[in-house]
């Protein structure tokens, strides 16, 4: 095969592997997101299908939601799907902003830092590093006002726990919630969220918990199957999968759906580069060892003893031990 049938092929399975990646996965969760978020809203009337801020506590606040789950497990691809799908939340003809506003917590992970994040998404950049962290944060909510965002969402937000600003930090989310400009926050991040939100009462009783669970087969097994199934089909792949395969595979994402889904992608374009027409379990393989870096005989797909096989939280990581296999 030359380069540049080399390239072709390539970039087809690229486009098809991107496709597979935008594809949203309906589960219980969206449900569940859907209900919580609608509970922080009212119709804004006289502004066709526009939304504002419920407020609680009468009239003096508003709530947030935190999403909380372990890596992997869908959180970010949750909450951008349910964000760009809804109506409500989208820029209005001739607008500049979406009702929301997304930012991710940089490194390193200080209330200022993640405050001049906020300030240069808002394209408001020019803040002396002299400033004062609660002056940051007055702008930023001013900011927000501005461009009437009603929904701060703060991404890998357990990053932002630090001993020496934990006040600062559960101050910070109360003064987003009060006010006249006040606005919903949105928090996501692993366990470590729910510990933070659990040492103010105050703030913590402010933020419905959503958790994310960790996936079984008996309650995702046959959706993993289908969906393995549905994708492969989608790209011009056979595939009919085991119940042993599906076991394996959420043995290997450590019982997280979102890193479940991203392993059968990447064995699907590892099958399409091979130039396969079937999908199967060494696809699999080869995928999670190159994603892992690690040995055939630690291989989850590979080995008979796979349950055996007890992962760390960091890929690359998985010395065996003898022990039962984690539900």
């Amino acid at each position: 095969m030359s380069h540049d049938q080399l390239g072709t092929v390539s970039d087809d399975v690229a486009e098809a592997i991107d496709m597979l990646a935008r594809t949203h996965v309906e589960t219980p969760r969206i449900r569940q997101l859907s209900t919580a978020f609608q509970r922080l809203f009212r119709a804004d009337t006289g502004i066709g299908d526009r939304l504002k801020p419920r407020r609680f506590s009468d009239g003096l606040e508003t709530h947030g939601i935190a999403i909380i789950g372990a890596s992997g497990s869908g959180k970010t691809e949750l909450l951008h799907h349910y964000f760009k799908s809804h109506p409500s939340l989208q820029a209005a003809p001739g607008e500049k902003w979406s009702r929301y506003l997304h930012v991710t917590v940089p490194s390193p992970a200080t209330l200022k830092s993640l405050g001049f994040e906020c300030l240069k998404l808002l394209h408001y950049p020019n803040v002396s590093d002299r400033s004062e962290k609660w002056k940051i944060w007055d702008l930023v909510k001013f900011r927000l006002s501005k461009a009437e965002i009603q929904v701060l969402w703060i991404d890998e937000a357990h990053d932002l726990y630090k001993p020496q600003e934990r006040e600062d930090l559960l101050n910070t989310l109360k003064s987003l919630m009060q006010g006249e400009k006040a606005v919903v926050v949105v928090l996501s991040g692993t366990e470590k969220l729910s510990d933070i939100l659990k040492e103010d009462r105050q703030v913590g009783r402010r933020f419905a918990k959503i958790y994310l669970p960790e996936v079984t087969l008996a309650t995702d097994g046959e959706q993993l199957a289908r969906l393995t199934t549905a994708y492969a089909q989608r790209v011009g792949l056979e595939a009919s999968p085991s119940e042993e395969l599906i076991q394996r595979l959420i043995h290997a994402a450590r019982n997280q759906f979102g890193l479940s889904v991203e392993i059968v992608i990447g064995a699907i374009e590892w099958a399409l580069l091979a130039g396969k027409g079937t999908l199967n379990v060494q696809d699999f393989a080869e995928y999670w060892a190159a994603q892992e870096g690690c040995k055939p005989d630690k291989n989850v797909f590979l080995v008979r003893n796979w349950a055996e096989i007890e992962l760390d939280e960091r890929a690359g990581e998985a010395p065996v031990r003898k022990r039962s296999r984690r539900k």
